[in-house]
């Protein structure tokens, strides 16, 4: 295998030990019938893209984004983690991330348009519209349990809570938020049957595509549109998923590129009614963006004790992925003033309960941020 060569891991029954590399091979998804409505055999779940680590020249810092380091202790083992913005127990700061949408368009070879651009099917606006004017950028007031945690975007209101034991006493005024917001033009990308196809959905159409096939086509958009290195580039799609060895539906993953410098998220805005479970809208957005927060280095992700047997993972894994293992739990929020629209973020985890720290240091001394996990699990074997 080449040093720049690419490959999966979806996040589903992977025992990664902490030390060891990611296995240099496509994970191929594990499905069950009776999953989804409309893609028979479908699993709705996320991924990451491991890189080669490669190493960045000496002025090319990996990710450059903020990033502060901790460790967390748990059975003799020191484990560390990396996360975006300044450490909170350090005091207040603000962390301004720019995001980049952008927005893409693919075209299929049997004709279906899937596009960021169109009119959402039974809604008067399109997939950008929405998602700018969702709360992973626009401020909403969040109060879990009762505790207001702040007016401001969803995925910093949940860091916020996350280290609630300092926000709440020595850094009331910590955020890490996106900001400014740009969008690229509309890209298209046309669709071989050999990298992907569609089918019939509960309202627009639902288009599928081969991971390896679109990554390749993502990496190099980082490039020729000139993507600042300090900046969340997001790929948001409309109701078109990525594939794995067949397997479907792959609604977002987070990368960087092969030198760890730049890191990047995909995500897929879908209707209601395609799963089972209630992912619809910025489900994908919010599992990715709280994804990237809490690991964005992915050529040496966060290691924490094995977990696993819940959400989206029916086997162990071992890396700090706060979405996945509440994949399919949602929440409402309006937002838009006199105009609300209601949309539908995902639940995610807290540290606690990745390292094992009990009582919780979280909000409300919860483990999730919809109180999904009454305590951490044990090790997962």
């Amino acid at each position: 295998m080449s040093k720049s060569q690419k490959f999966v891991v979806v996040s589903l029954c992977l025992t990664l030990l902490a030390g060891m590399g990611f296995a240099q091979k496509l994970v191929t998804l594990q499905v069950k019938e009776g999953d989804s409505a409309y893609i028979k055999g479908a699993k709705p779940m996320f991924a990451v893209i491991p890189r080669v680590n490669e190493t960045p020249a000496a002025n090319q810092p990996d990710v450059q984004v903020p990033i502060f380091t901790k460790t967390f202790r748990f059975n003799g083992t020191t484990f560390t983690y990396h996360m975006v913005g300044t450490d909170p127990a350090a005091g207040s700061a603000t962390s301004n991330i720019p995001l980049v949408i952008i927005p893409l368009k693919f075209h299929f070879s049997d004709g279906t348009n899937l596009s960021a651009s169109q009119t959402v099917c039974g809604d008067s606006k399109n997939t950008k519209f929405r998602v700018k004017n969702s709360p992973i950028i626009k401020k909403a007031t969040f109060t879990p349990g009762g505790t207001n945690v702040g007016t401001t975007q969803y995925v910093d209101a949940f860091q916020r809570a996350n280290f609630w034991n300092f926000v709440s006493t020595t850094a009331p005024n910590y955020h890490v938020l996106l900001s400014p917001v740009s969008t690229k033009p509309l890209q298209t990308i046309n669709v071989t049957v050999a990298n992907g196809s569609t089918q019939a959905g509960p309202c627009a159409r639902i288009g599928t595509v081969d991971i390896n096939f679109f990554d390749t086509v993502a990496m190099s958009l980082l490039t020729t549109l000139n993507i600042p290195a300090n900046t969340l580039p997001l790929f948001l799609s409309y109701n078109t998923f990525e594939t794995s060895g067949g397997g479907c539906c792959i609604l977002g993953y987070h990368s960087t590129n092969n030198l760890g410098t730049q890191a990047y998220a995909v995500a897929a805005y879908s209707d209601p009614g395609i799963f089972s479970v209630p992912i619809q809208d910025i489900h994908a957005l919010s599992h990715e963006v709280g994804e990237w927060m809490d690991d964005p280095l992915i050529p040496s992700q966060n290691i924490v004790p094995a977990w696993g047997h819940v959400g989206q993972v029916s086997g162990c894994q071992n890396n700090l992925e706060n979405g996945d293992p509440v994949t399919g739990k949602a929440f409402t929020i309006s937002v838009g003033g006199t105009a609300p629209f209601t949309y539908h973020p995902e639940d995610l985890v807290f540290l606690p309960w990745f390292a094992r720290i009990t009582p919780s240091t979280s909000v409300n001394g919860w483990f999730t941020f919809l109180n999904g996990f009454s305590a951490p699990q044990a090790v997962c074997h």
